[in-house]
């Protein structure tokens, strides 16, 4: 890539992988740029387990940040099967077994829940939280791009990827100290 700028998107449209015209108002670009906005969080979440704060054993903060690094390259497949509408699918069943597996694994390492939690404890932690319910939002907005059409792996993998982050969430807890707060109703 030479050049960062196009100067084709200057009048609220631009072009996809196969070269059809799209306004950035259409839901594919809604769609398309939900996808950038969660891996560029992901950045954000790597760059937070790294920091000088985080106090992670070493295989915890690389076992994340890998999988972390591996969701990212995942996430622009799943760019690249928006841009060619479909026509190209990257996300498969292994995919969506790497955050099964992932999931499981810290589930293994934390207490099993007694109830609905608050969301929060380390800023790690809460920021895991705030970037599922983004996860969440981008689902939404799959749908709304893919009614009255098939769903694509790469939709599967997204509905999983919410189900990690809250994973991960009460996961860096359980390494930073921190209980769950259960959600007690009124009493």
């Amino acid at each position: 890539m030479d050049k960062i700028y196009t100067k084709t998107g200057d009048k609220g449209f631009t072009t996809n992988l196969l070269n059809k015209k799209y306004s950035k108002a259409d839901i594919e670009m809604e769609l398309q740029g939900g996808i950038d906005e969660i891996n560029a969080n992901i950045g954000l979440l790597r760059s937070l387990i790294k920091s000088s704060f985080c106090d992670f054993k070493a295989e915890n903060e690389k076992r994340l940040d890998e999988i972390l690094k591996k969701i990212q390259y995942h996430l622009y497949l799943i760019g690249i099967e928006i841009s060619t509408e479909f026509t190209e699918l990257y996300i498969s069943d292994d995919e969506i077994s790497i955050l099964e597996n992932e999931i499981d694994y810290m589930v293994d390492k934390t207490e099993p829940m007694k109830s609905f939690i608050y969301y929060s404890g380390s800023k790690i932690a809460a920021f895991s939280h705030t970037l599922r319910t983004l996860v969440r939002r981008v689902e939404r907005i799959y749908v709304r791009a893919l009614e009255d059409s098939f769903y694509p792996k790469s939709y599967e993998y997204i509905n999983r990827l919410s189900d990690y982050f809250f994973t991960v969430s009460r996961f860096v807890n359980e390494l930073q100290g921190y209980k769950d707060e259960p959600m007690i109703l009124n009493q």
